[in-house]
Protein backbone atom coordinates (compact mmCIF):
# COMPACT_ATOMS: atom_id res chain seq x y z
CA UNK A 1 0.00 0.00 0.00
CA UNK A 2 2.86 2.36 0.79
CA UNK A 3 4.45 1.76 -2.61
CA UNK A 4 1.14 2.54 -4.32
CA UNK A 5 0.82 5.83 -2.42
CA UNK A 6 4.41 6.84 -3.22
CA UNK A 7 3.98 5.98 -6.89
CA UNK A 8 0.76 8.02 -7.14
CA UNK A 9 2.47 11.00 -5.49
CA UNK A 10 5.43 10.64 -7.83
CA UNK A 11 3.20 10.57 -10.91
CA UNK A 12 1.14 13.49 -9.61
CA UNK A 13 4.09 15.79 -8.94
CA UNK A 14 6.13 14.89 -12.03
CA UNK A 15 3.38 15.10 -14.64
CA UNK A 16 3.44 17.65 -17.45
CA UNK A 17 0.70 20.12 -18.25
CA UNK A 18 -2.71 18.53 -18.62
CA UNK A 19 -4.33 21.19 -20.84
CA UNK A 20 -7.62 20.32 -19.17
CA UNK A 21 -10.85 22.27 -19.26
CA UNK A 22 -13.09 22.82 -16.26
CA UNK A 23 -16.62 23.71 -17.31
CA UNK A 24 -18.73 26.16 -15.28
CA UNK A 25 -20.73 23.35 -13.67
CA UNK A 26 -17.60 21.71 -12.31
CA UNK A 27 -16.19 25.05 -11.21
CA UNK A 28 -19.32 25.95 -9.25
CA UNK A 29 -19.39 22.47 -7.69
CA UNK A 30 -15.79 22.92 -6.54
CA UNK A 31 -16.55 26.37 -5.12
CA UNK A 32 -19.65 24.98 -3.34
CA UNK A 33 -17.53 22.20 -1.89
CA UNK A 34 -14.95 24.67 -0.59
CA UNK A 35 -17.57 26.98 0.95
CA UNK A 36 -19.49 24.05 2.45
CA UNK A 37 -16.37 22.58 4.01
CA UNK A 38 -15.46 25.95 5.56
CA UNK A 39 -18.98 26.24 7.03
CA UNK A 40 -18.75 22.67 8.31
CA UNK A 41 -15.44 23.38 10.04
CA UNK A 42 -16.85 26.59 11.54
CA UNK A 43 -19.95 24.89 12.95
CA UNK A 44 -17.88 22.01 14.29
CA UNK A 45 -15.47 24.37 16.05
CA UNK A 46 -18.32 26.45 17.49
CA UNK A 47 -20.04 23.34 18.86
CA UNK A 48 -16.78 22.00 20.23
CA UNK A 49 -15.99 25.38 21.84
CA UNK A 50 -19.36 25.56 23.65
CA UNK A 51 -19.06 21.97 24.86
CA UNK A 52 -15.56 22.69 26.12
CA UNK A 53 -16.75 25.83 27.91
CA UNK A 54 -19.62 23.97 29.57
CA UNK A 55 -17.23 21.22 30.64
CA UNK A 56 -15.11 23.71 32.57
CA UNK A 57 -18.16 25.56 33.96
CA UNK A 58 -17.94 28.88 32.14
CA UNK A 59 -21.31 30.60 31.85
CA UNK A 60 -22.49 33.29 29.46
CA UNK A 61 -22.47 36.83 30.94
CA UNK A 62 -25.54 37.78 28.91
CA UNK A 63 -28.67 36.58 30.77
CA UNK A 64 -30.93 36.93 27.71
CA UNK A 65 -29.26 34.07 25.86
Amino acid sequence: MQYYFISVLFLFFTSNYAHAYIDPGSGSAIISLIIGSMVLIGVFLKTFWYKLKSLFGFKSKNKDL
